[in-house]
C-alpha cells in the first residue's frame, strides 16, 4: 500500500541538499541581544547552553555590557573573533532585518530569529523579503523563523532558545512543530515523565527553513528514532512528502498532528504562519499512503512516539488486558474498539493457564479483571503469571496492564517484571498505572525510562500507544508485501 502509493509521486528529488549541522551541531553560538538578566527571555539563553553542556565557543553579543555570564561581551556580530556557525537572534522584530544582514555578511552560516516579524523599511514586505533570503542565499546562511523558540540539539549541548528547563533529558525521540506554544508543551510534557529527546524545533513563520527540512534532518539523524510533528500547513506539498517517504524508507516512524479539521481551525492556522493549511481529508488519507501514524491530539505526540521508539512492533491489532477495575476494563473496551483494536477471547488452553493461577475460572475474560484477587505480596508475580500466558496466547499481539494504588515498592516490581516479560516474549506491553502515589512518581517514570518500558496513565493513552505501534506495523507489512 505504501509502497504503491508513494512511487506514483516520483523520486525524492524535492529535497533540498541542506547542511542543517551548523543549526544542531554548531561549534560556536552567538547571542544577539544577550541579558544578564536571568529574568529575560533574552538572559536564559546562555545558562540554558551551559546547563545543557555546550562545548563550543559562545560569544554574547550586547552592546551596553562588557561581560555576560563570566563571558566577555562583544558590540556586534561583525566584531567577532571569528564567524560564529549559529546565531540566536533575541532581538525586536524592528532591529530583526539589520542583524540578519549583519549575520549575513558576518558569514554566519544559520539564523534564529524569535521576533514575531521581521519589520521591513519600505511597504514591499514581499520584495524585501525575497532579497534578504536572495542574499543569505548567495552567501550560503540559513534561517530559523521568524515567530518561533528556536532549537535543541542535546548530544551536543545545543541550546538555542530561550526556554529555561533545569535538567534537560537526552534521549531518541525528535520534535518538529510550527508551534511555539506546542513545542514548549511537547518539550515539558516529555521530561517531566524523563522521556528524553534527540532534537527539537520550533520552525516559526518558515521564510527559509521549512518543517520538511527538518524532517529530513532528523530522519538521517542517528541518534533519533521517531519523529513527532505539529502540522499547520505545509508550505511545499511535494517537499512534506518526499521527507515523509524518506522517514518510511529509512524505518523512522512519523507521527503527526495535523490541524484544521474547522474552517475556523485552517483560518487560525494561516493567521499564525501565513501557510494555507489545506483540506484536512485530503492530509489524512496521504498520511495513509506514506505511512504516517495520525495523532489525535497533543497528548497522542508524546505518547505515540515513546510507544514506536521503545516497544516492538506487534504482529497485529489483538490486545490482551488486564485491569484492576471493573470500570476501567470497560473504559479499554469502549477505546479499543473506537480506535480498531480488537480485544480476541482467550483460547481454551490460554484459560485453563490463567484459572490455575487466579482464584476464580470464570474471571479468565479479555479484558482479564483481578480486583482483589491479589494482595501486594504475590500481585507482581501473579501477573508476570498471567502476563506470559496471555502473551504467548498466538491470538494475542500485545498486552495492555492496568493498576491502580500500590506502594512504590509493588509498581517498581511491575516496572522491571512488564520490562523482562515484554523482551522475553518480543511483544509490546503497555503499562497503565492509574494511582500513582506522589511520592512514587519520580522514581517510576526514572526507572520505566532507563528501561525504556512506555507507561502510561490512562486508559485513553494506553490505547493511543497500541493504535500507533498497530497501525506503524500494518504499513510495514504491506509495504514488504508490495
Amino acid at each position: 500500500m505504501v509502497q504503491d502509493a508513494s512511487s506514483s509521486i516520483g523520486p525524492t528529488s524535492h529535497l533540498e541538499k541542506i547542511d542543517l549541522d551548523f543549526l544542531f551541531k554548531p561549534d560556536s553560538i552567538a547571542v544577539i541581544g544577550a541579558s544578564h538578566d536571568p529574568e529575560k527571555f533574552s538572559g536564559m539563553i546562555i545558562p540554558g547552553l551551559v546547563r545543557a553542556g555546550f562545548k563550543g565557543k559562545i560569544y554574547p553579543v550586547n552592546p551596553n555590557r562588557d561581560e555576560i555570564s563570566g563571558l566577555k561581551c562583544f558590540k556586534s556580530v561583525t566584531g567577532l573573533p571569528e564567524p560564529p556557525q549559529l546565531a540566536l537572534l533575541a532581538v525586536p522584530g524592528g532591529r530583526a532585518r539589520e542583524t540578519l544582514d549583519d549575520c549575513i555578511n558576518a558569514g554566519v552560516k544559520a539564523c534564529v530569529v524569535v521576533a514575531a516579524q521581521i519589520e521591513f523599511e519600505t511597504p514591499d514586505r514581499d520584495r524585501e523579503q525575497a532579497a534578504l533570503l536572495e542574499k543569505a542565499r548567495q552567501h550560503g546562511t540559513r534561517i530559523c523563523g521568524p515567530n518561533c523558540e528556536g532549537a535543541l540539539y542535546l548530544s551536543k549541548g545545543t541550546w538555542a532558545t530561550f526556554l529555561s528547563h533545569p535538567s534537560p533529558v537526552r534521549g531518541d525521540i525528535a520534535f518538529v512543530t510550527q508551534s511555539g506554544g506546542v513545542a514548549e508543551f511537547l518539550l515539558y510534557n516529555m521530561w517531566a515523565r524523563k522521556i528524553g529527546v534527540s532534537g527539537w524545533v520550533s520552525s516559526g513563520n518558515e521564510i527559509d527553513l521549512q518543517l520538511s527540512d527538518y524532517i529530513e534532518y532528523f530522519v538521517k539523524d542517528p541518534e533519533t528514532r521517531a519523529i513527532g510533528v505539529f502540522l499547520e500547513a505545509a508550505r511545499e506539498g511535494r517537499k512534506f512528502i518526499d521527507a515523509a517517504r524518506l522517514a518510511f524508507k529509512e524505518r523512522k516512524a512519523l507521527v503527526v498532528l495535523k490541524i484544521g479539521r474547522s474552517e475556523r481551525a485552517r483560518t487560525a492556522a494561516f493567521s499564525h504562519t501565513g501557510a494555507i493549511a489545506g483540506k484536512y481529508g485530503v492530509y489524512t488519507g496521504l498520511f495513509r499512503q506514506l505511512g504516517i501514524v495520525r495523532a489525535r491530539g497533543l497528548q497522542d505526540l508524546v505518547d505515540m512516539t515513546m510507544a514506536l521508539s521503545w516497544a516492538p512492533l506487534p504482529a497485529g491489532n489483538r490486545v490482551g488486558a488486564i485491569v484492576d477495575s471493573g470500570g476501567i476494563g470497560a473504559l479499554f473496551a469502549d477505546a479499543l474498539d473506537e480506535e480498531g483494536l480488537s480485544l480476541p477471547t482467550f483460547k481454551p488452553e490460554t484459560r485453563a493457564k490463567l484459572a490455575d493461577v487466579l482464584p476464580a475460572k470464570e474471571k479468565a475474560t479479555n479484558p482479564l479483571d483481578i480486583t482483589a484477587l491479589v494482595g501486594p505480596k504475590e500481585v507482581v508475580s501473579v501477573l508476570e503469571s498471567i502476563g506470559e500466558a496471555i502473551l504467548c496466547d498466538e491470538i494475542c499481539d500485545m498486552l495492555i496492564v492496568e493498576m491502580g494504588n500500590w506502594s512504590q515498592t509493588v509498581l517498581l516490581g511491575m516496572v522491571e517484571m512488564f520490562h523482562r516479560v515484554s523482551r522475553e516474549c518480543k511483544k509490546p506491553i503497555l503499562p497503565v498505572f492509574t494511582a500513582i502515589p506522589s511520592a512514587a512518581y519520580g522514581d517510576l517514570v526514572s526507572r520505566a525510562a532507563e528501561l525504556k518500558l512506555p507507561i502510561y496513565f490512562t486508559p485513553e493513552q494506553a490505547v493511543a500507544g497500541a493504535r500507533a505501534l498497530s497501525e506503524y506495523a500494518d504499513f510495514r507489512r504491506a509495504d514488504s508485501d508490495d
